[in-house]
């Protein structure tokens, strides 16, 4: 029951956040884990045990890419394939993100949908003051008004299970003296944004089915819980 939970936890929140750019689902996989009893058969010494298995959830983020939807925002960015954009923190660590959906501060830097510094080749990215169309070559460089700005690079991990989530949509290594590896050949689009990889569908579907097993897992206790009482009842009070 408390591998279902999880599993119940993880398709809640991709249900809440299947509308959010860049979101990767979290994937649930069940493995046995040792649930050694002690025997209790007739002839059995104290030391005797029968070897089973539990269940156990193991959470997992899925880095499959999401749907690729064109939009008419000019700070609108997706990457082609693997990688992530990098952002600072407020603590000063660097966090990732598949969620291109930048804006501007008053000062001209790029940030993301919570404030956080876009990080370019060399640091933060600032336009120029006053106006002029931006755009992005595959690349990653970014220009305004047909002049360089910066280059906006994309990062990748060598083993991407290691990652955590830290918090609005972004990922870092669990081990911080991790670092990932600059793409040289990444694809970056403008104008463009991912979606979650969350079929809904699909989510819902999962959630009868573990609220289905919930309930059944339910009953066999409840139905334990019987037996041992009657067992009981009757070896307490035996016949005359």
């Amino acid at each position: 029951m408390a591998a279902f939970e999880k599993w119940q936890e993880a398709i809640s929140e991709n249900i809440s956040q299947s509308s959010v750019p860049g979101f990767k689902k979290t994937a649930i996989s069940f493995s046995a884990i040792d649930g050694n009893q002690t025997s209790i058969q007739d002839g059995a010494s104290s030391s005797d045990t029968i070897h089973g298995s539990m269940p156990a959830a193991t959470p997992k983020i899925s880095f499959a890419q999401g749907q690729l939807s064109h939009s008419d925002n000019d700070l609108d960015f997706a990457i082609q394939g693997s990688g992530f954009f990098q952002v600072k923190q407020p603590d000063g660590q660097m966090a990732y993100t598949r969620n291109g959906q930048f804006h501007l501060t008053p000062d001209k830097t790029l940030v993301n949908m919570q404030g956080m510094q876009v990080q370019g080749d060399s640091g933060p990215i600032t336009f120029k003051s006053g106006s002029g169309p931006i755009a992005v070559n595959p690349d990653g460089t970014i220009t305004q008004a047909d002049q360089p700005i910066a280059k906006l690079p994309a990062y990748n991990f060598t083993d991407t299970s290691t990652l955590r989530r830290v918090g609005d949509g972004l990922v870092a290594p669990e081990d911080s003296n991790v670092t990932p590896q600059k793409m040289d050949h990444a694809q970056i689009l403008n104008k463009y944004l991912e979606g979650s990889n969350v079929t809904p569908m699909n989510e819902m579907v999962s959630l009868v089915a573990v609220s289905r097993a919930y309930e059944a897992s339910q009953k066999v206790i409840q139905t334990s819980d019987d037996n041992e009482d009657k067992a009981i009842q009757a070896l307490g009070n035996p016949s005359p």
